[in-house]
């Protein structure tokens, strides 16, 4: 709780204390009460910096906590992922073994019959996705490349001015 002192009742205070300690004393009062309140200013600083002390020894002693559990949880993880790793090599070399069964069975491909294969597929993806060539598009006048309606317009009039077709 804090006292409301204006300079008003400083000063009031003040005269009081003049007229009851006396003039020769007030001094000596005044040094004593200067001295007894710094005191009690140091006193409370010290316990304020105490108590953010402890408030400071709670806030880490909660994270130490929670820094603990969290490890605790990815410890259980990396144990929980290394068990899965070993389950997932186990299962691969099982899946190895029954592919060399199936090679140790089946007909051997060669390099050649590989590539063969590939660029005949080449040659017929080639064949069906391209459209027919261009020199046949231009005989039937078709477009052969884009152009954007700038260029065209341009081409336009350079080609009417010269008297061919433009399509």
């Amino acid at each position: 709780m804090m006292i409301d002192l204006g300079l008003t009742k400083l000063a009031i205070v003040g005269v009081v204390a003049m007229v009851v300690i006396g003039p020769e004393r007030l001094p000596v009062v005044a040094r004593v009460a200067g001295l007894l309140f710094g005191r009690a200013k140091d006193y409370m600083s010290r316990l304020k910096a105490e108590i953010h002390q402890q408030m400071q020894a709670d806030i880490l002693k909660d994270q130490k906590k929670m820094l603990t559990e969290s490890t605790d949880v990815l410890r259980s993880v990396a144990d929980d992922l290394a068990d899965a790793e070993k389950d997932f090599s186990a299962a691969i070399m099982e899946a190895n073994h029954s592919f060399e069964r199936i090679n140790e069975f089946g007909p051997m491909v060669s390099d050649d019959d590989l590539r063969l294969k590939q660029k005949t597929f080449s040659r017929k993806k080639r064949h069906y996705v391209s459209g027919p060539p261009v020199w046949y598009q231009r005989t039937r006048g078709k477009r052969t490349a884009l152009r954007s309606s700038a260029s065209r317009s341009r081409h336009l009039s350079a080609a009417m001015s010269s008297g061919s077709r433009f399509f």
